[in-house]
């Protein structure tokens, strides 16, 4: 490795694990997470979760996500938090590199190609799919991505067979977010008649079929080839609405019908330094995302197929974003280069407000009068304006232009998060919900069932299914299978109904017995007066039912 490299390498890994810790940041039970980890505890262990519905239903079987968690809890003996942060930062940095070499590709600098890639490490949040370029959670389609990015990058510089391999694994871990790639790889090897990426994207699809073969614990089958009633419609409208199209605010049309000429604009700016691998996808992805969206919105509240609400293509809207940022920052050093600084601006702005704000068009054309605007409108001014330095010195001060680059890389890990005051995700951790997950875990049984009547949407009822190793009858986050398993989604459709529901009812407490319930956890504001807790703590009690 020579020190060029060495130094490229080192500068990629300070950006991961800048966006690791502190922007775009990362979660754990934060949002599907807490879907996962009980899946996987159970594939570990047989002994826990046998009565929650949410465990004993894995719907891993298409992917090596449960494998690779499996295989590094044995070989090293971490936790499943640490398994799948480590593939996390993995992954993240490939999505770097590959960033990286797409800006290198576009005949930009090693040091631009580097701002590129930081500007991508920023992330941006898909609203209406409730998706992100980055995700927080470590998830699957959190490793696809980046890899799918990785294989862009590949294929720009014509490094076709390993292309392959890096699309190929993305695949094995996700394969709904490699179908927009796919689709135009398909477009561009049957135009150059070059197959080579194919190879071992066949291989991986193969292997994920063999695997999906062997997939323990399966209980209930996906089933793709289908109608979706109007039972199961209601409750997907309700846990799964961002795959309704009609039900997206229309400041999220809006967004993509911006960006999306955003796109068009930059790829024609730059007509004549894209690669040609590049050219078809930098163009074909965007359309194709603004067409998956119309296409969810006709199969599914149209045809009503109930594969929809799983291979969700609606979520391919955000390679609009991806493509926004990527050539919107690099006409915008370009036009830095060149010394238009009006049209600098321009791109660079909006390449940096599209991180702090789901609904650009707000923060473009601020309320003067809202301080979190206004505040994260000036934010992406100023990183605009030493990224503009950054670039238009580059060959004309080289020393003022070095200092302005590593400022453009560090600042908006600080400035976006705590000037702007951007949180990508609330606060949920906290300690009485650990102290209640160690007090089950140390005096009731791993079989006995928790119901948290009184949480209705929050998510700490999932902290607590994880932590304590304990079942949950039904909880809010758990219904989200209801989008991939029809069966289960009419048991947490009753279950819901009858003991929790989104507003509390203290009426339903009566006869939880009947339903396998073991204990009941309220907060302290509904405590029951004329009952005697076995256990409390400043936020939670929990009572025998009765």
């Amino acid at each position: 490795m020579t020190l060029k490299t060495a130094g490229l390498v080192a500068v990629l890994a300070l950006l991961t694990l800048g966006g690791f810790f502190f922007f775009p940041g990362h979660t754990f039970l934060q949002s599907d997470t807490q879907i996962y980890i009980p899946i996987l505890e159970r594939l570990w262990d047989h002994s826990v979760f046998g009565k929650d519905p949410v465990a004993t239903r894995p719907h891993v079987s298409y992917t090596i996500y449960d494998e690779m968690a499996l295989l590094f809890r044995r070989v090293t003996g971490q936790p499943f938090q640490v398994a799948l942060h480590a593939q996390q930062m993995v992954y993240r940095f490939c999505g770097l590199v590959g960033m990286y070499l797409i800006g290198t590709s576009l005949g930009l600098s090693w040091r631009m190609a580097l701002l590129l890639a930081s500007i991508f490490g920023l992330g941006a949040t898909v609203n209406g799919p409730a998706v992100l370029t980055l995700e927080y959670e470590p998830v699957p389609r959190g490793y696809a991505i980046p890899l799918i990015v990785l294989g862009i990058g590949l294929l720009a510089h014509r490094r076709f067979l390993w292309a392959g391999v890096a699309c190929g694994v993305a695949y094995l871990y996700h394969p709904p977010s490699i179908v927009p790639f796919l689709a135009m790889l398909t477009l561009y090897t049957v135009w150059r008649r070059n197959f080579r990426p194919w190879l071992p994207i066949v291989t991986a699809m193969f292997l994920g079929w063999v695997f999906s073969q062997f997939q323990p614990g399966e209980s209930e089958p996906q089933r793709f080839f289908t109608h979706i009633d109007p039972t199961l419609e209601a409750m997907q409208r309700l846990r799964g609405a961002y795959n309704w199209v009609s039900l997206w605010p229309v400041q999220f049309i809006r967004h993509y019908e911006f960006l999306l000429p955003v796109c068009l604009v930059a790829l024609w700016r730059l007509r004549a330094r894209v690669p040609e691998p590049l050219k078809l996808f930098f163009l074909g992805l965007p359309i194709y995302g603004v067409l998956a969206v119309a296409a969810s919105y006709a199969l599914l509240e149209g045809a009503k197929w109930a594969f929809i609400p799983q291979f969700q293509p609606a979520r391919a809207v955000l390679w609009v974003s991806f493509v926004a940022i990527t050539l919107g920052a690099t006409a915008g050093i370009y036009a830095a280069k060149e010394g238009r600084w009006a049209e600098a601006f321009a791109w660079l702005v909006l390449v940096f407000c599209i991180p702090q704000q789901a609904d650009v068009l707000q923060l473009l054309f601020p309320d003067v009068r809202e301080y979190e605007q206004r505040t994260r409108f000036l934010v992406a001014v100023v990183l605009a304006a030493i990224a503009y330095a950054a670039a238009r010195w580059e060959f004309l001060k080289p020393a003022a232009s070095r200092v302005a680059w590593a400022a453009v890389l560090a600042f908006p890990f600080y400035l976006i998060p705590e000037v702007g005051k951007v949180r990508n995700y609330p606060p949920l951790h906290h300690p009485e919900i650990h102290e209640l997950a160690d007090w089950a875990q140390t005096n009731t049984k791993k079989d006995d069932l928790f119901l948290f009547p009184d949480a209705g949407r929050e998510l700490f009822p999932g902290l607590f299914r994880v932590y304590a190793l304990r079942p949950l009858y039904v909880d809010w986050k758990g219904g989200g299978q209801v989008n991939l398993l029809r069966e289960f989604g009419y048991q947490w459709w009753e279950r819901w109904n009858k003991t929790a529901g989104e507003v509390y009812d203290p009426a339903k407490l009566n006869g939880l017995r009947g339903y396998g319930i073991d204990y009941v956890v309220l907060k302290q504001a509904h405590r029951v007066r004329d009952r005697e807790p076995i256990h409390e703590n400043s936020r939670y009690v929990v009572y025998r039912t009765w």
